[in-house]
């Protein structure tokens, strides 16, 4: 403020003293023009001057208003019109929140008629169409955007949930590929994408959709190594199916590598081995696993490679398994098992004992069973134990962690509820209670060996 009033006081002072010196030195400005002689004071001339210059100034500030007030007023419309257009966009989204198709239907057309843009209202556009039911304007809408620049993915993503809605998986698939190459680290996208993939049962594609999911953090590194593994199980399964045998068993290997508890791997790897005539070496991937998760089927696979008629050589066979885990439940019901096809009883009781008390299940009292009537004969002594394993924990099974459905066959996706890499080896949370038929007394005991399932 100080600084202004400084600036007029000094303007005023120069023209005072222009004034004075002009006074002190007086004189005339002589015009002649056309035999015409005016004297007029320079003073006089000089504001003449100035007077001149500000109305040709005036007239040149006129001429340029005139010029450009069309387009300053054009200007001002748009931007009127614009601030309707967003408003009418606003409230139309307000209205599709709101669950209001009519009132989203009318913004959405008076946004689409004030705003230049229409990638601003395209998505307004489909969200209203699809609230009302009209998917066949909102495909319309979504097909524009996912050829517009910069709407694509948005366009992307209403066909895919579209195609999903109406149970068409393949073009779901095509959209989620397509979606993808777009915005690869979108996690509800990479989750949708690997689901629709499983279902396809394509399994090299989902490993490598789960690989990237990785590598962007979407999932963590101990999930990824073990959802791979089981994969890489499904891969060899139909790598085997088309004749591909040496390469089923190098994918195994590599689940194996990731999982070394992966039971279906080591079967199936230990299967495939010995086809190939690699029986030491089908062995060894048996008893590698009986380390960390001794199974039924395991065993049954061990014998069976080993095809060994005396039933005494049977219980070294089976001793020798279990001593890979040799506390193990799995461990002590094998020797019962072999030890009683044997009729070595005192060795099976000794083992049974010990599960009685540490681990009973429907498999011990079967066992129990089998016991008292071949070593004694005693089919009253068997009958209750029968009668005890029905009632009994179920033996394990795979058990879906989702579902809960239980299978003695696994496999990498549910058959049940389609879930992934959810069956676990585990006794089933509730054991099916199984009724004998009829009275006790009239139970007819089976003499020949307890056969159990095998897990696979």
């Amino acid at each position: 403020m100080f600084a202004g009033i400084l600036k007029y006081i000094v303007l005023l002072l120069i023209f005072v003293g222009i004034g004075i010196w002009f006074a002190e030195n007086p004189g005339q400005v002589s015009i002649e023009w056309q035999g015409l002689i005016i004297d007029v004071p320079i003073v006089l001339a000089l504001v003449a001057t100035v007077i001149v210059i500000a109305v040709c100034a005036g007239l040149y500030r006129l001429w340029r208003f005139l010029r450009t007030s069309p387009r300053i007023l054009g200007h001002y419309r748009a931007e009127k019109r614009t601030h309707k257009g967003y408003d009418s966009l606003t409230k139309g989204l307000v209205a599709v929140a709101a669950g209001e198709p009519g009132e989203a239907i009318k913004h959405a057309r008076k946004a689409q008629e004030m705003l230049e843009d229409p990638s601003l209202t395209m998505l307004l556009s489909a969200q209203a169409a699809q609230l009302e039911g009209d998917d066949k304007a909102a495909t319309r809408f979504f097909e524009e955007m996912s050829t517009t620049k910069g709407m694509e993915f948005l366009g992307l993503r209403g066909l895919l949930n579209q195609a999903v809605s109406r149970g068409d998986t393949d073009e779901a698939l095509s959209l989620a590929k397509q979606a993808y190459r777009l915005k690869p680290q979108t996690q509800w996208l990479a989750t949708s994408l690997f689901d629709l993939q499983l279902e396809k049962s394509q399994w090299a594609e989902a490993e490598a959709t789960l690989e990237t999911s990785v590598k962007h953090k979407l999932v963590d590194q101990a999930t990824g190594k073990r959802q791979k593994a089981a994969l890489m199980v499904e891969r060899a399964r139909r790598a085997e199916s088309e004749g591909q045998i040496d390469a089923a068993i190098r994918l195994l290997e590599q689940a194996l590598k990731l999982e070394n508890a992966l039971v279906p791997a080591a079967l199936d790897m230990a299967r495939l081995l010995a086809k190939s005539n690699k029986q030491r070496k089908a062995l060894s991937v048996i008893e590698d696993i009986w380390k960390y998760n001794p199974t039924p089927a395991l065993y049954d696979l061990f014998q069976k490679l080993h095809s060994e008629p005396d039933a005494l050589k049977r219980v070294k066979l089976a001793e020798k398994l279990a001593g890979q885990n040799r506390k193990h439940v799995e461990s002590r019901i094998i020797i019962a098992r072999a030890a009683l096809e044997a009729d070595l009883w005192g060795e099976a009781r000794g083992e049974l004992k010990i599960l009685l008390e540490e681990a009973p299940s429907a498999r011990v009292y079967a066992l129990m069973a089998q016991l008292v009537e071949t070593e004694n004969g005693d089919l009253t002594g068997a009958r209750q134990w029968l009668q005890r394993a029905t009632q009994a924990a179920s033996d394990p099974a795979w058990v879906c962690q989702s579902c809960g459905d239980v299978s003695l066959t696994w496999s990498a996706v549910c058959s049940k509820c389609d879930s992934f890499d959810s069956k676990e080896w585990q006794t089933p949370p509730q054991a099916v209670t199984q009724v004998l038929e009829g009275p006790l007394e009239e139970v007819e005991v089976v003499t020949d060996p307890v056969k159990f399932p095998s897990a696979t």
